[in-house]
């Protein structure tokens, strides 16, 4: 969890219009989405909102640590609501009776967050990898929407896109799979995925993502396609740090501290 800052002496906002403020940056209506993400507020209160905080997923850890910086309004990625077994209902219920006595509200943002053209994960981890300035077109399609982006006509070296991503996740990124040593046509989608039928479509010799399962693997392997995995959450940092900051600034909170805790 990460803190963004306390409200300066303009306006006073609370946590539903300010879930109003982020859905209307995001278009959150738009988009169809899994059925665990409940993509919207998902804890409130009553109160006025002082301080602004994010961190990629839900959890117990982030949600005290939110509590401890006096965050009241926690943005993130992953929200409470994913699974519906006995021990995740009972994990929820938890999650939500610390995050109310503590005074967190939660707004989660799932597909919308990944997909934002300024704002999201892909266009976040395509920029921390210095490909900012190259030719884009959409990508990885989840839910009938792209969420990610490729790269096409550029000529980097195998290795040096490796580095690149470990700097930018501050994780040592895994190479995977059997393609070129010099990548040209690169897909990018944070988080988990492993549609290597939509890589093949679209002509990709090297796939960047966070995760993918062992079969997903294997079939790299066999289609001359690179598979270079950077970490679930460590390629999903940038939407819910963006959107912090941006939804800071409409509001009038002040600068993010130089100093702040990380989880």
């Amino acid at each position: 969890m990460r803190r963004v800052g306390g409200r300066g002496k303009n306006g006073e906002v609370n946590a539903k219009e300010l879930a109003k403020k982020c859905d209307s940056i995001l278009d959150t209506k738009k988009f169809r989405d899994y059925p665990g993400a409940k993509n919207g507020l998902q804890v409130t209160h009553g109160r006025q909102v002082k301080t602004i905080g994010w961190a990629v997923d839900a959890d117990l850890e982030s949600i005290r640590k939110a509590g401890k910086e006096r965050v009241d309004f926690l943005i993130v990625h992953h929200g409470i609501y994913w699974g519906s077994s006995v021990m995740e209902r009972k994990m929820r219920a938890k999650r939500i009776r610390e995050a109310k006595r503590l005074g967190v509200a939660i707004y989660s943002s799932h597909l919308p967050l990944d997909a934002h053209p300024q704002l999201g994960n892909s266009i976040g981890l395509l920029r921390a990898l210095g490909l900012g300035d190259a030719k884009r077109k959409p990508f990885g399609v989840a839910m009938g929407r792209a969420i990610g982006c490729k790269v096409e006509g550029c000529r980097w070296k195998l290795r040096d896109l490796v580095n690149r991503l470990g700097r930018a996740t501050g994780r040592k990124a895994v190479v995977l799979g059997g393609g070129p040593r010099i990548c040209r046509r690169i897909g990018i989608v944070t988080g988990g995925f492993g549609n290597l039928d939509q890589v093949v479509r679209a002509g990709l010799d090297t796939l960047i993502t966070g995760e993918a399962d062992y079969p997903t693997e294997v079939k790299a392997k066999e289609l001359g396609i690179n598979l270079i995995l950077g970490g679930h959450k460590e390629t999903e940092v940038f939407g819910v740090r963006n959107l912090s900051k941006k939804i800071a600034a409409r509001v009038s909170f002040s600068k993010m501290p130089r100093k702040s805790q990380q989880g």
